[in-house]
């Protein structure tokens, strides 16, 4: 099978050559031929309409499948999971989706189902954290602590 590797992190600050390592050692241990890769840094929590590299994968497949190393690397936004999984589906008999840590199957009602429930997870996490740290933010805003970044602002260094 030709596949296209995808590797994600959220930050300009971390690294992609540990998972994309990762994943050439399981296409050539699983015999799959390299054709693309694809590294991305950009959090996973940005809808996938505004997130150019994956667009760009979707716009031109490369090979039989997309191969990520955890089901989370694609998308931490729900409103994209669907976005996500109605792409696969409809073309799973030409492109692929295969992860790691999780036998995708969009093939199936319990495999979407499946891939949904790992998703809502997957989407949760983010979504719990800020839940978590709203009460911090403001009362250190409100003793004048508050040392953040404004809303809107990118963190560039």
């Amino acid at each position: 099978m030709n596949v296209t590797l995808y590797a994600r992190v959220s930050t300009e600050d971390q690294n992609l050559d540990n998972m994309m390592q990762e994943l050439r050692k399981w296409a050539v241990a699983n015999n799959h031929r390299i054709v693309h890769e694809v590294w991305d840094k950009q959090s996973g929590t940005v809808e996938l309409k505004d997130r150019i590299k994956f667009q760009e994968i979707l716009q031109n497949p490369k090979g039989d499948a997309l191969v990520v190393y955890k089901l989370d690397r694609i998308t931490r936004n729900f409103d994209s999971v669907t976005v996500i999984e109605k792409y696969f589906r409809e073309n799973w008999q030409t492109f692929k989706l295969v992860a790691l840590d999780f036998d995708v199957n969009l093939n199936n009602a319990i495999g979407r189902l499946m891939f949904r429930n790992i998703m809502s997870l997957a989407c949760y996490e983010p979504e719990l954290i800020k839940e978590r740290m709203r009460p911090a933010i403001e009362k250190a805003k409100a003793d004048g602590k508050f040392k953040g970044r404004k809303k809107g602002s990118k963190n560039k260094k």
